[in-house]
């Protein structure tokens, strides 16, 4: 195995992308087609003055080169589809799931003016259409710098693309209330168990979503283009069969638990 230059750290890998190391205040990575898209709406985004993403530093043969964002990422390293994303206490609480929701209302509107001339996306590489704007495409703990249980920055902008911006929400409920059968949210670290409910509409109260019932149709439609993109992920067929499943089950939940949560909101 080669060994890294003197000074870099290597980082934990993302769940599509190894080989990332810290240069100092600098974060390498390698790049890929969809890079020249990416780059352009992390450029986008330090032009209009958005403080919770990277800013694009250079770009060097196969590797981008960003600043480094300081705080903690709440990643598990031990996830895996049907199982629980483990969440440190900060980021459990109801001011740090406040926080998360106002910082994905302001890459939204951020992004409104955005009108790009690259769209080689990773995923589903098209243009902008009617209701959609570019999203970062993969919320979740694991893609979140907290600092003091607050969320400050985005970070892993390799999926973004367009979407249309309640189901981006959408998707982000998932991961952060989280929406979980009893057994998976135990393994997040709840305990009790929250009223989710009470969370996703705190959830998109602090997002602004001027009609809370907007986000439960747009839960489904999350995990329907989540079980999409597995056939992107770099599994092997019983690897992409674990995933399905979990959205499947997924799925099955929500049909569940819908009385419940619209009830909440």
């Amino acid at each position: 195995m080669t060994k890294p230059p003197d000074g870099d750290v290597p980082l934990p890998a993302g769940r599509m992308t190894g080989g990332i190391v810290r240069r100092g205040g600098e974060v390498r990575r390698p790049t890929g087609p969809w890079s020249p898209a990416v780059h352009e709406y992390l450029r986008h985004l330090e032009g209009v003055g958005f403080r919770g993403a990277p800013r694009l530093v250079a770009v060097e043969e196969g590797v981008e080169v960003l600043t480094y964002l300081e705080g903690e990422v709440a990643a598990d390293p031990g996830w895996e589809p049907g199982r629980g994303h483990r969440l440190p206490a900060a980021a459990r609480s109801e001011g740090a799931l406040r926080s998360v929701a106002r910082l994905i209302r302001e890459l939204h509107d951020a992004s409104r003016d955005f009108h790009p001339a690259v769209t080689s996306y990773r995923f589903h590489p098209h243009p902008p259409g009617p209701g959609e704007i570019v999203c970062h495409g993969d919320l979740g703990p694991w893609n979140t710098v907290y600092r003091q249980g607050v969320a400050y920055g985005l970070i892993d902008w390799d999926a973004c693309r367009p979407m249309n911006p309640v189901t981006d929400l959408a998707g982000a409920a998932w991961a952060y209330v989280p929406l979980v059968p009893p057994s998976r949210l135990r393994d997040t670290g709840f305990d009790p168990l929250p009223d989710l409910a009470r969370r996703l509409r705190i959830f998109v109260d602090a997002y602004g979503l001027e009609d809370r019932r907007q986000v439960l149709p747009a839960l489904k439609r999350a995990q329907l283009m989540g079980a999409e993109l597995v056939k992107h992920w770099p599994v092997d067929a019983a690897g992409a069969a674990a995933s399905l499943r979990h959205h499947a089950a997924d799925l099955e939940w929500l049909q569940s638990a819908m009385t419940d949560l619209a009830d909440g909101l």
